[in-house]
């Protein structure tokens, strides 16, 4: 058996992931030390404790002390599990009738799989989100998540369609309920 200098090992040792180094004659022979994770399934998982960060709201509401419900809604949502962030906007529309009740209207977000519900008279959001992942074949996920949302105060000006409510909302986090189903071949 011939022993390996520092040098013929160096490239072995620096081409990326965690690798182990067998000596075998003449040849040298690596391979994984553990098995290849795939990080969207891992991060989807429940234990992960995958999460919600919505920010950067827009909540105008016209003529609102006076019963009106006309409006637009908006926001960004981070998704831990997917590490990715869609935008969620409604604009000139009954806010009073986006959602909220069992059977409500869902709103879709920028990417496909994500939807919205907006509970105008509880001021509350709920995300859901639909995905796969690559290392996890014929799996879906699905995560859902409501939250109160926080009203910092509203600025009020006058506007050809009413009195515009211009609205600040605290950002927020919304813990995931995630659940998967495995679709049958």
């Amino acid at each position: 058996m011939r022993t390996a200098t520092p040098l013929a090992l160096a490239p072995l040792l620096f081409s990326g992931g965690s690798l182990a180094l067998a000596l075998d004659g003449n040849n040298f022979a690596h391979y994984n030390s553990r098995a290849v994770v795939d990080n969207c399934t891992e991060s989807s998982s429940p234990s992960s404790s995958p999460y919600w960060k919505i920010d950067d709201f827009v909540l105008k509401v016209y003529d609102w002390d006076n019963g009106g419900s006309m409006g637009t809604f908006g926001f960004k949502a981070y998704y831990s599990a997917t590490n990715s962030t869609v935008e969620c906007l409604v604009q000139d529309v009954d806010l009073a009738k986006l959602g909220g009740n069992v059977g409500g209207k869902w709103s879709k977000c920028s990417t496909a799989g994500a939807e919205f519900q907006f509970d105008f008279s509880a001021i509350s959001l709920t995300m859901k989100e639909t995905w796969t992942c690559s290392g996890s074949p014929g799996t879906i996920f699905n995560a859902n998540a409501t939250g109160r949302l926080m009203i910092h105060g509203c600025l009020d000006s006058d506007t050809d369609k009413g009195v515009e409510s211009d609205c600040h909302l605290m950002e927020m986090e919304m813990p995931a309920n995630v659940t998967s189903s495995t679709l049958k071949r």
